[in-house]
């Protein structure tokens, strides 16, 4: 009976395990929206901005009273714990009170401290966007062209087995059914360089949606931008909307805020107190206040005053560093992009919409026996490079394209 019941199991785990992974059909939006909701590395930085906040709910709370007690234990000519009427007891309670603003230049420190965890969450979301689109793309060309390249493996294994046929007949040189198994391994070869790379893709997309289901991307077509930006509109928009560059400026801030912060540790605080004595002061039953701060003879915060003044300037000199980059990377991508557009136009006019038929013709006239098989594997292998070359100056006019939205920091519609 045990026997029976762990057979069973196993085939059970052997049938779950040998159905087919389920398939993902998603369009670019509907990436975008399930990496959103499921992307493990944004769910992280989204703990990181709700700490920072319950960081800037606690710098709002003020220090709490302290409050002492001391009784009578044991003493000459006294019973123990003697802490009744004609015994001995005395408590203090003190308040330490913040001046020259301390609280509240914490308060907007750590509330610039929960922007910047903010903003790092945008940065890592708009970092984490331009990778799926990449990724996405990667996938969706890679598929395309391994379709292309199995069209052209299925018409030329149909040419490879007629000529088997003739050579087993004498018909044709066993030579030149040789050669057409060569190119067979080519591509072959090629379309399984292909593969690694769609597989990295989808991988890489598996990860960034958290699912285990084979994504297949769906490309919707992209007429491209009817109007290129300008650079300088476009350099407006990376100085509004890029998160990098709003960290910079927040930082900057953040050290001017610790300047302030700096200076007003310079002052004393004081401690506020009240206590009562009953019997061992200079008369029963004494009820006193007091007060208490430091004397600001040698330490007033001199060392981080100064380091909190260079903190400034070292801010100002990176925000300014980051500004500058911002503006070269956005010329060297929006001219990578218009270049890219060129090449893909240019492109569209050599290779048009014919050039499949005119692949089909030659093969049939070559079945025909109208070229030589030096004629059609020049014309096959020149084909094959066509499409390839094309698929990729597609992927890259796309590709390009979202690095310039990468860029700015937004989507420009285009």
């Amino acid at each position: 009976m045990k026997t029976l019941l762990v057979l069973t199991c196993l085939f059970m785990s052997y049938c779950i395990s040998a159905q087919p992974a389920d398939t993902l059909r998603l369009t670019m939006d509907q990436a975008e929206q399930l990496f959103i909701e499921k992307n493990l590395l944004l769910l992280a930085q989204r703990y990181q901005v709700d700490a920072a906040r319950a960081n800037e709910v606690q710098q709002r709370l003020f220090d709490n009273p302290n409050f002492s007690f001391e009784g009578a234990v044991h003493g000459r000519n006294v019973k123990w714990l003697d802490m009744g009427r004609n015994g001995q007891k005395s408590w203090t309670l003190d308040q330490l009170i913040t001046l020259a603003g301390k609280r509240n230049k914490r308060v907007l420190l750590a509330r610039e401290e929960t922007r910047e965890a903010e903003l790092q969450f945008y940065d890592l979301l708009r970092t984490l966007k331009y990778e799926l689109h990449q990724q996405f793309y990667d996938l969706a060309y890679a598929n395309e062209l391994v379709a292309q390249y199995d069209e052209q493996a299925e018409l030329l294994q149909q040419i490879i087995t007629a000529y088997d046929d003739q050579a087993n007949r004498r018909n044709v040189s066993l030579k030149d059914a040789v050669r057409l198994k060569t190119e067979m391994i080519q591509l072959t070869t090629e379309r399984t360089n292909i593969m690694r790379d769609a597989i990295a893709a989808g991988s890489n997309l598996q990860l960034m949606l958290d699912t285990n289901a084979v994504i297949v991307p769906v490309k919707l077509p992209w007429p491209g931008p009817a109007v290129w930006p300008d650079y300088q509109s476009l350099v407006d928009t990376a100085r509004k909307n890029r998160s990098d560059l709003l960290i910079q400026s927040s930082r900057l801030a953040q050290q001017q805020l610790n300047y302030n912060l700096q200076k007003a540790l310079a002052v004393p605080d004081l401690t506020l107190g009240a206590a009562y004595d009953q019997q061992g002061s200079y008369t029963n039953h004494l009820y006193s206040i007091r007060a208490s701060f430091d004397l600001p003879f040698f330490n007033r915060n001199q060392g981080n005053i100064k380091a909190a003044k260079a903190q400034i300037k070292s801010a100002e000199l990176i925000q300014h560093y980051t500004a500058s980059a911002v503006e070269k990377e956005v010329l060297s991508v929006l001219q990578r992009a218009q270049l890219a557009e060129k090449e893909y136009q240019q492109s569209v006019k050599t290779f048009n919409s014919d050039f499949p038929a005119v692949n089909r013709a030659v093969i049939e006239n070559f079945n025909k026996g109208n070229m030589s098989i030096l004629e059609f594997l020049d014309f096959f292998e020149n084909y094959n490079a066509a499409i390839r070359e094309l698929n990729g100056l597609h992927k890259q006019r796309r590709l390009t394209m979202e690095e310039l939205e990468f860029t700015v920091g937004k989507s420009l519609g285009l």
